[in-house]
């Protein structure tokens, strides 16, 4: 069994990352994980919730709960910075994993 480079895999996530803020950067508001995954083409959906979440913990997007039945997500200031960045340093595709 070989084992991929950290380095190797980083393209596919930052990749993902790039194109779930691009989402809520063109949306501009507050998006349900659920709808986020049918516009992100993410499956499984329920899986939406987690890495929505983990978004948040980076900081990059805010989570607002207070309506008490869902949880909604808009790309926050530092998720706006992160985009631009990861548009202006584009990385090559991980074709060989």
């Amino acid at each position: 069994m070989t084992t991929v480079p950290l380095r190797s895999r980083m393209p596919r996530y930052n990749k993902l990352k790039q194109c779930a803020l691009e989402i809520f950067d063109r949306h501009g508001g507050w998006i349900r994980p659920p709808d986020w995954a049918v516009l992100a083409k993410f499956y499984p959906g329920r899986a939406a919730y987690s890495y929505l979440k983990r978004l948040h913990y980076f900081g990059l997007l805010e989570r607002n709960t207070s309506s008490g039945k869902c949880v909604l997500y808009r790309i926050s200031e530092k998720g706006k910075k992160r985009l631009l960045w990861l548009s202006r340093h584009p990385r090559p595709d991980a074709r060989s994993l």
